[in-house]
C-alpha cells in the first residue's frame, strides 16, 4: 500500500477528511452556533392486556415480541410483612423452601427438569410481597408452566432440606452482622421502624425455631388466588397464554385467610431532634453513612416536585453531594440520596462509604448542603431542568424490558395507585415548577429532624463526631442501644 493511499484510509476511518485545512473554530463559537436541543420525541407506553381465569386470578399480559421468551410471575401480596412475632423471616423462608421439593420432586429434580428445558424457575419472598416464576423459551412454556404450578400449590417443605437451608440462613447472619454495609441496612430499619415491619429483623433464635410445619402453615393462609395477581411478559398475547393458564392456575381455588392490615405510621419512631446514632467497626478504613427521615406518601401532590428537588440534591451523579463529597474532596467514590417507598410514606435518605479520617467532616457537609438547599442557595431552574430531563430522558429506556412495565403495575395493584399513575408520569414530571420542587425540599427535608447513623471505628470517629454539636448515641448492631 502506497504512503498516499495509506494516509487517505487512515483520515477516512478518523474523520479527519483530505481537503485543506479550515481556521479552527473557537470554542466559545462553536458553542454559540451549537444546534438546540430537538423537541422531545412522542412515547406511547405499552398498554398492557388484561384478563381473569375461570377462579377469578387477575392476569396482566405484556407484549415483547422482540425475542422469543417469555416471562410469567404469580405475584402475591403477602411478605416479610406478614411475618409473624417471633418469626421474623418466615415468609423469605417459606417461599425459598417452595422450590427444594414440591409435588414429589426433589429439588435435584427440579432443577434438572427446569435446566432441560432451558427455563429458570424461582421463588422469593420480600418485605412487601413475594413472587413465584418461571422463565422459558415460547415453544417451552407449555412445558415449564406445570413446574411453576408444582412449586406454587404443592411445595413438600422437605426437613432435610430445611436444616441445610438453616445453616446457610445462619451463616449469612453471621456475615452480615460483620458487614458495615449489612449492619447499616440492618440497623437503618430499626431505627425507622422500631422492631416492626422493616425493622422486624430476622434472628437465630427464630432461625432456630422455625419448623416445616409453620412454613406449611403459612403457605395454606397466605398462597391464594385471592392475594396473587398473574404478570406475563415477552412474546406471548392473552389469547396464547390464557389456556396455558387455565389449565395449570384455573383450578387453584385455596381460600386463603385474610391479611393482618397494612404497615401504618402508627407507632413509628418519633424524630423530636437530629441525632447520630454511632455503631463501632473497630479498624475500619471506611465508615458508612445513612442519613435521612420519612417524607411522605407518592398519592401527596408533592410527591413529583419533592422528586425532582432530591434528584437535584442528591439524586444524581451532577447532584451538589455527590459533587461536593466525591468530586470536591475526594472522600468517596459516590454519595447518593433516594426515596424509598413501601407500605409507609416514602423514607428519604442520602448515603456514602467515606474514608475513616472524614467522617465527622462529611456528615457536616451532608447538613450543610441540606440547610443551604432549603435557604441561602435554593433548587435552581438549571437544577431542576437537569432532573426533570433524565427523568424524561430515561424514561421510554425503562420500557424496552418488559419486566418495567410488570413490576410497575403490579406496584399500581399492591399500593393502591391511581389506575393512570404510569400514564400521567411524564406530564406530571413536566409541570412541576421550581417553586413547587423547592416547597416541597423545604417542607419535607428538615436538617433538625434527621435519623444520622454512622457505622465506622469508633476510636476514631467518636470525638469528632460529638464537636459537631449534636448528641451521638452509641449503638450494636441490628439497632440495639449500647450497654442495654
Amino acid at each position: 500500500m502506497s504512503l498516499a493511499l495509506h494516509s487517505l484510509l487512515l483520515s477516512l476511518t478518523l474523520g479527519l477528511g483530505c481537503g485543506p485545512k479550515e481556521a479552527p473554530v473557537a470554542a466559545a463559537d462553536a458553542r454559540a452556533s451549537a444546534p438546540a436541543p430537538l423537541p422531545p420525541r412522542p412515547f406511547q407506553l405499552p398498554e398492557p392486556v388484561e384478563g381473569t381465569l375461570s377462579n377469578g386470578l387477575r392476569v396482566i399480559v405484556v407484549e415483547n415480541h422482540e425475542v422469543p421468551l417469555v416471562h410469567v410471575n404469580v405475584v402475591l401480596r403477602p411478605g416479610a410483612w406478614t411475618d409473624p412475632a417471633g418469626r421474623p423471616g418466615l415468609a423469605s423462608v417459606t417461599l425459598d423452601m417452595m422450590n427444594e421439593g414440591a409435588g414429589g420432586m426433589t429439588a435435584a429434580e427440579l432443577s434438572a427438569a427446569t435446566r432441560k428445558l432451558g427455563a429458570s424457575l424461582g421463588t422469593a419472598a420480600g418485605l412487601d410481597g413475594a413472587v413465584v416464576s418461571v422463565s422459558a423459551l415460547r415453544d417451552q412454556l407449555p412445558h415449564a408452566l406445570p413446574l411453576l404450578a408444582t412449586v406454587l400449590l404443592q411445595p413438600d417443605f422437605p426437613q432435610a432440606d430445611w436444616e441445610i437451608l438453616r445453616k446457610k440462613r445462619l451463616q449469612d447472619l453471621a456475615a452480615a452482622r460483620n458487614d458495615p454495609g449489612s449492619i447499616a441496612d440492618r440497623t437503618w430499619d430499626v431505627l425507622g421502624h422500631g422492631g416492626r415491619y422493616a425493622g422486624h429483623l430476622t434472628t437465630e433464635a427464630a432461625y432456630q425455631a422455625m419448623t416445616a410445619a409453620e412454613m406449611k402453615a403459612w403457605h395454606q393462609a397466605h398462597v391464594a388466588p385471592r392475594h396473587a395477581v398473574v404478570t406475563v411478559g415477552g412474546d406471548t398475547t392473552w389469547a396464547e397464554i390464557q389456556p396455558l393458564l387455565e389449565q395449570h392456575l384455573g383450578g387453584w381455588t385455596s381460600p386463603g385467610q385474610d391479611l393482618p392490615p397494612v404497615p401504618t405510621v402508627d407507632g413509628l419512631p418519633v424524630q423530636a431532634a437530629t441525632r447520630i446514632f454511632l455503631v463501632d467497626k473497630p479498624g475500619a478504613a471506611q465508615s458508612v453513612l445513612r442519613v435521612g427521615r420519612f417524607v411522605g406518601a407518592r398519592t401527596e401532590a408533592d410527591h413529583w416536585p419533592m422528586t425532582l428537588a432530591n434528584m437535584a440534591v442528591g439524586g444524581m451523579f451532577t447532584a451538589r453531594i455527590n459533587m461536593n463529597l466525591r468530586e470536591d474532596k475526594g472522600w468517596t467514590y459516590g454519595a447518593r440520596s433516594w426515596i424509598e417507598d413501601s407500605y409507609l410514606p416514602g423514607r428519604w435518605g442520602v448515603g456514602a462509604n467515606v474514608v475513616t479520617p472524614h467522617t465527622a467532616d462529611a456528615v457536616s457537609e451532608i447538613l450543610r448542603e441540606l440547610t443551604q438547599s432549603r435557604a441561602g442557595r435554593p433548587i435552581s431552574q438549571a437544577e431542576l431542568d437537569n432532573a426533570r430531563g433524565y427523568l424524561l430522558g430515561t424514561w421510554p429506556l425503562r420500557f424496552e424490558n418488559p419486566g418495567t412495565l410488570m413490576s410497575e403495575t403490579v406496584a399500581i395493584w399492591r399500593y393502591g395507585l391511581p389506575e393512570d399513575w404510569l400514564r400521567g408520569t411524564p406530564d406530571a414530571v413536566r409541570a412541576v415548577t421550581v417553586e413547587q420542587a423547592q416547597a416541597a425540599w423545604t417542607t419535607r427535608v428538615d436538617p433538625a429532624q434527621l435519623d444520622i447513623l454512622v457505622v465506622g471505628d469508633a476510636a476514631t470517629v467518636r470525638a469528632p463526631l460529638q464537636a459537631l454539636g449534636l448528641p451521638v448515641v452509641d449503638m450494636l448492631p441490628d439497632g440495639l442501644p449500647a450497654g442495654g
